[in-house]
């Protein structure tokens, strides 16, 4: 089992970028109506199937027996009998996903004595829904223009098709269903976009044979490429090559129970890049990020490092392809700046939302900067040197190094108004409550910037041959870290503030952003000891993990999104860097306490759950809308393991 099923009891099956939400015997709406919330197959955001219904008999089945791995499941169906009574038919069915879509296939075995005909009825459809539109989140699009059409083919295949034109831009999608067995087939009424069909079967099954049919739903995307299930089979075997086995669920002989699922959900995010199929990089998480998250991929991959150190390179490659290249405010977009995630679907290709292609981030490039310095690779090293170089232009210039003394970020009205990992609109303000002005410093991305400043100069000294653009990057460094200490710190706490804003001002919120300054290494000896110590105090520290904000504060509530509850990866890199300036025992009273929380949920880490203290209740409190699994959550229950076994922070 790879994760606890959330409150909803929907069942969730991923694989390389696909997704499918079903019911646990993975269907998809019901009988009598495609699905109205977030069920569905989805591939690059768009719902391919929003109806998927199997039927044998008219027979209520048993599930007698179910296998789950990432993107499969193996169920055994029995007919419901009382007592004394049997039904001959039996059936294996299994699911399975690929980078385009979905495979089912049923073996149907008699066990009686004589001849039996299995009647089998698919109801199958879809509405192209786009993610954004099925989401919880109050917007709205403009669908008038959209149209989705069925053509039945002569061997009984469904090509269902899509288009969509929005302000002189058009977006096309399809679902092509195809039966090794051909059907029968009946259109279904179309309603508003949903169109559908219903297929059967008669299938003779002799006595003691059994009979296998096949059905599969796949994207028929213009660029195939881009859903290519020979690419994701590449990317398995590229990874085999480099030792590692992805979606395995073979025996983790010496590993604990938390590593196996954390690197089996982990490598359960594994997909295609979006704009580069040939690089496999991790999604950020079910269910709604399924592709490239500048912030989340990189620090998944650093967390990683050691489990997975084969990613490191294709995602440093996909964020160099997606990298800024001109000013275009829509999208937040400067040249050099690193992207903050990528979509590929309707919305975002006819640009309904900013999200084709969105920089509303302050801390991918810096954190660009900071993987950089774990390449061993020469060869990559040179690859990478020009978009190195661009991103440090970009922090010295438009990210503000240079000109205000900090990198900063402008809200953007239009997107995400806060661009550090807390984007949450109400995510930055002071202890008092009070908003913040102008551009806005982060305390993290400081600390990120100046390790990226210092790696880079190493890798310029060494690997680039410019000894003086080394040295001016080096001094670059001291100077940001010397001015951090005097304008973030706050002596009458003696810990840093979340942030500085335009005017100068501190916010004075004591948040776990000072967590991730132990991580990056920019603290003095004694303000790390000081930031640590206060970690772990019962204001912050649960017995779990390490709130988001420090109880007291103005904005504290222990089931808000950013501002009390425990995001796993968060406390963990407050945790490794607590092991790196050799505070062991800290790191791993930091470590333990999130080894007993994901035991408590199946050892598949949410991406945050509530903020509530082992006294409060004897729990861990489930965050109801948490993604799960989400890869920077799988990376730090790796990363807890490691620390509360060794005992080392270094690897």
């Amino acid at each position: 089992m790879t994760a606890v099923p959330p409150p909803s009891a929907v069942s969730v099956l991923v694989a390389h970028g696909a997704m499918m939400r079903g019911a646990a015997d993975g269907s998809v709406g019901t009988a009598d109506a495609p699905a109205k919330g977030t069920e569905g197959l989805y591939v690059a955001d768009t719902r391919l199937l929003s109806r998927w219904i199997l039927e044998i008999d008219d027979s209520t089945f048993w599930d007698v027996g179910t296998v789950r791995s990432p993107g499969r499941r193996d169920t055994a169906l029995s007919p419901v009998a009382r007592r004394n009574q049997t039904h001959d038919l039996f059936v294996f069915r299994s699911q399975e996903l690929d980078a385009a879509g979905l495979t089912e296939t049923l073996s149907i075995r008699n066990l009686g004595r004589e001849p039996i005909t299995a009647r089998l009825v698919l109801r199958a459809g879809t509405d192209f829904a786009d993610q954004f539109t099925v989401r919880t989140d109050g917007r709205t699009f403009d669908l008038s223009g959209a149209a989705s059409s069925l053509d039945v083919g002569d061997d009984g295949s469904l090509t269902f098709d899509y288009r969509h034109t929005y302000h002189g831009r058009t977006f096309a999608a399809g679902t092509r269903v195809t039966a090794s067995i051909p059907p029968s087939v009946r259109r279904e009424p179309a309603a508003d976009r949903f169109v559908g069909a219903v297929l059967s079967w008669e299938l003779p099954v002799g006595p003691g044979e059994s009979r296998s049919l096949s059905i599969a739903a796949r994207s028929t995307a213009a660029n195939p490429a881009a859903f290519d299930p020979a690419v994701a089979a590449g990317a398995a075997g590229a990874a085999a090559s480099a030792g590692v086995v992805l979606n395995s669920v073979a025996p983790d002989v010496g590993r604990s129970a938390l590593r196996r699922q954390c690197l089996t959900d982990l490598d359960s995010l594994l997909m295609p890049c979006p704009v580069k199929p040939e690089l496999t990089i991790p999604a950020a998480g079910l269910p709604w990020f399924l592709t490239l998250f500048g912030r989340d991929s990189l620090l998944s991959t650093l967390l990683t490092r050691a489990e997975r150190p084969e990613l490191l390179a294709d995602v440093l490659r996909a964020m160099a392809a997606t990298q800024g290249t001109v000013d275009d405010p829509s999208r937040v977009e400067q040249p050099g700046k690193m992207v903050h995630e990528v979509r590929i679907s309707e919305l975002a290709q006819l640009g309904a939302v900013p999200y084709g292609r969105y920089y509303g981030t302050v801390d991918s490039t810096p954190l660009f900067l900071m993987a950089l310095g774990e390449v061993k690779d020469p060869a990559l090293l040179r690859e990478l040197e020009a978009p190195a170089r661009a991103a440090v232009d970009w922090m010295l210039g438009d990210g503000g190094l240079r000109a205000t003394g900090f990198l900063r970020y402008t809200p953007d009205p239009n997107g995400l108004l806060h661009q550090g990992w807390k984007d949450s609109f109400d995510a930055v303000a002071g202890a008092d409550g009070r908003q913040p002005e102008g551009a806005i410093a982060l305390a993290e991305v400081q600390g990120y910037a100046w390790r990226g400043l210092r790696e880079c100069a190493r890798v310029a000294a060494e690997q680039w041959g410019d000894a003086a653009w080394a040295e001016t990057l080096r001094v670059l460094a001291d100077e940001l870290k010397a001015r951090f200490r005097q304008a973030f710190w706050m002596d009458v706490h003696d810990f840093p503030a979340l942030a500085v804003d335009g005017e100068g001002t501190q916010v004075d919120s004591l948040a776990s952003n000072a967590g991730h300054l132990l991580w990056a290494g920019i603290l003095d000896p004694a303000d790390a000891r000081a930031v640590a110590t206060r970690l772990l105090e019962p204001d912050f520290f649960t017995g779990w993990g390490i709130r988001t904000l420090a109880e007291g504060q103005f904005y504290y509530h222990p089931m808000s999104y950013h501002n009390g509850s425990v995001w796993p990866h968060d406390t963990m890199l407050a945790a490794e860097g607590m092991a790196a300036y050799g505070f062991l025992d800290e790191a791993r009273t930091v470590a333990n306490g999130m080894r007993d929380a994901a035991a408590h949920f199946g050892n598949t880490l949410p991406e945050l759950f509530g903020g509530f203290s082992r006294t409060d209740f004897p729990v861990p409190v489930t965050y109801h809308h948490a993604g799960s699994p989400q890869a920077w959550a799988a990376a730090a229950g790796l990363t807890a393991e490691r620390l509360a076994g060794s005992g080392a922070g270094g690897e």
